[in-house]
C-alpha cells in the first residue's frame, strides 16, 4: 500500500460571510471581520491493492451532496477513480466561511470562491499522487475526557473514544495520518466575527507538531456530543485551553497496532424516509412553547442559545409538509480497516454500536461526509433532545438506518 498527503489553505481572499448558527445572530448577518486563522482542508490519499481512497477533510460546517456528486464525476472521469472512494469530510466548523454553499439560508454564495474550492480538491488530488510513498498502517486508541461529552445529558460522556491511524514509510515517518474523534468543533460564542478553525483546527495543529504531519480530522458520531457542559468560557482564550488539554489526551494514544490492509469491497446502502408530519404538529408545538419559556427565563448567553437552538430546531419541522428522503452510508472494507460514512449528524451511541458490530480490527466512522442530513440520533434522545424531536427522523428511521449499515458491515 501507498499513502500521502497535503494541506491546503480555503480562506478567502476577498470579503466573505461567516456560516454556522443560522441568520439569528449578528455576525452571520454582516461579513467578517477578519481572520483569526486559516482554515485548511487536509488530503489524503491512501492506495490499497491499486484501489485508491482519496479524502478531503475541510475546515468547513457541511457538504452539499449535489457538489459533492459533481465533484466526483470530474475526478473520476479525469483520473479514473471510483467516486465511491471519495470522501468529502466535514470538520463541521461552525466559524467557516459561506462562500462555497449555494443554498445557505442567508444566500450568499461566491460562484469564484467555489471554482477555487473545486480547483483545490483536483490540487489536493493531484499532490497527494506526486507524494505517495510506499506505507505501511499503525493504529490507537484511546479515551479524551474532562473536555467533551453529552450536550443533552451533563455529566455523561458520549463517544469519547478516539481513534489515531499513521501511515509511515520505510523510515517509519508519518506520512499520513487519520484521527477520527466525536465532539462538536464548537467553543467559541456564536457572535465571533473572525474566521477560525475553532476547535478541531486548533487540536490539529498541536497533534502535527507531535505526530510530524497534520492529521485528517475526522468527526465520527458527534450529533450529542459537544464541549458545552465543559466550557469555562467561550473565546479564545477557553479555545486555546480545550485544544491544548485534548491534543495532550491524544497524542498519549500508543499508536503501535499493525493493520493488514487488503481492499476488499465498498458498497453503498440506502434507506428510504418517507412520512407526513400533520399529526405532529400539536405535539411540536407543546414543545415549542416549553422552549419559548425558557428563552424568556433565560439569564445569560449560553442558555439564551440553547433555548434559541431549541426553538429552531422545533420550528424547522413545523416549516415541512412531507418528508421523502434516502439516507445512505457508503461502507469500505480494507481486511483490518473499515470506514463507515455517514452524511448526518450520527448520535454517539449509534457510533458506539457501529463499531462495536464492525468485524474489522480498526473501525471509523465519517461523519458529515458526503452531504448534509441532519441529526440522526438515537431513540433514548427524543425524550429530552429538540435536535431528536425536531429531526427530519421517527425513530423508526433511525433504527431502519442502523439495521441497514450493521447489515452490511
Amino acid at each position: 500500500m501507498k499513502a500521502s498527503s497535503v494541506r491546503i489553505c480555503l480562506t478567502p481572499e476577498k470579503e466573505f460571510y461567516l456560516i454556522g448558527y443560522g441568520n439569528r445572530y449578528e455576525s452571520r448577518r454582516q461579513p467578517a471581520k477578519g481572520v483569526h486563522d486559516d482554515i485548511y482542508a487536509i488530503c489524503s490519499l491512501i492506495e490499497v491493492d491499486n484501489q485508491q481512497l482519496y479524502i478531503f477533510n475541510a475546515d468547513y460546517i457541511e457538504f452539499e451532496e449535489a457538489s459533492c456528486n459533481e465533484i466526483k464525476a470530474m475526478l473520476a472521469q479525469k483520473y479514473q477513480l471510483n467516486p465511491d472512494l471519495i470522501f468529502f469530510s466535514a470538520t463541521h466548523d461552525h466559524h467557516s466561511v459561506m462562500s462555497y454553499h449555494k443554498h445557505w439560508s442567508t444566500g450568499i454564495f461566491d460562484q469564484q470562491y467555489y471554482d477555487s474550492f473545486v480547483e483545490k480538491v483536483e490540487a489536493g488530488y493531484l499532490q497527494c499522487v506526486q507524494e505517495l510513498q510506499e506505507s505501511e498502517a499503525y493504529y490507537g486508541s484511546g479515551q479524551c475526557l474532562g473536555y467533551y461529552g453529552s450536550r443533552i445529558y451533563y455529566g455523561e460522556e458520549a463517544d469519547n473514544e478516539v481513534i489515531l491511524v499513521e501511515f509511515r514509510n520505510a523510515e517509519q515517518k508519518t506520512v499520513a495520518a487519520l484521527c477520527n474523534w466525536a465532539t462538536h468543533s464548537t467553543v467559541l460564542d456564536p457572535e465571533n466575527d473572525l474566521l477560525t478553525a475553532d476547535l478541531a483546527g486548533a487540536v490539529r495543529n498541536k497533534l502535527a507538531a507531535g505526530i510530524g504531519v497534520y492529521p485528517a480530522m475526522i468527526v465520527g458520531a458527534a450529533g450529542d456530543c459537544s464541549n458545552r457542559a465543559y466550557r469555562q468560557g467561550t473565546d479564545f482564550e477557553e479555545l486555546e485551553r480545550c485544544a491544548q488539554g485534548c491534543a495532550q489526551q491524544i497524542l498519549k494514544i500508543e499508536v503501535n497496532q499493525k493493520l493488514d490492509l487488503h481492499f476488499e469491497s465498498c458498497s453503498t446502502v440506502t434507506y428510504h424516509v418517507q412520512y407526513k408530519i400533520n399529526d405532529e404538529r400539536e405535539y411540536l408545538n407543546a414543545y415549542r412553547e416549553k422552549y419559548s419559556l425558557q428563552l424568556a427565563a433565560a439569564q445569560d448567553a449560553q442558555a439564551r442559545k440553547l433555548a434559541l437552538d431549541n426553538i429552531a430546531q422545533i420550528d424547522r419541522k413545523l416549516q415541512m409538509q412531507d418528508v421523502d428522503l434516502t439516507l445512505y452510508s457508503t461502507i469500505v472494507k480494507c481486511k483490518d480497516l473499515e470506514i463507515v460514512s455517514s452524511p448526518g449528524e450520527l448520535g454517539s451511541e449509534l457510533g458506539i454500536s457501529i463499531k462495536r458490530q464492525s468485524p474489522a480490527k480498526c473501525c471509523l466512522i465519517f461523519g458529515y461526509t458526503n452531504g448534509y442530513y441532519s441529526y440522526i440520533l438515537q431513540p433514548r434522545l427524543y425524550q429530552d433532545s429538540a435536535r431528536a424531536i425536531g429531526s427530519k427522523y421517527r425513530k423508526e428511521d433511525v433504527l431502519g438506518y442502523m439495521n441497514v449499515i450493521e447489515a452490511n458491515l
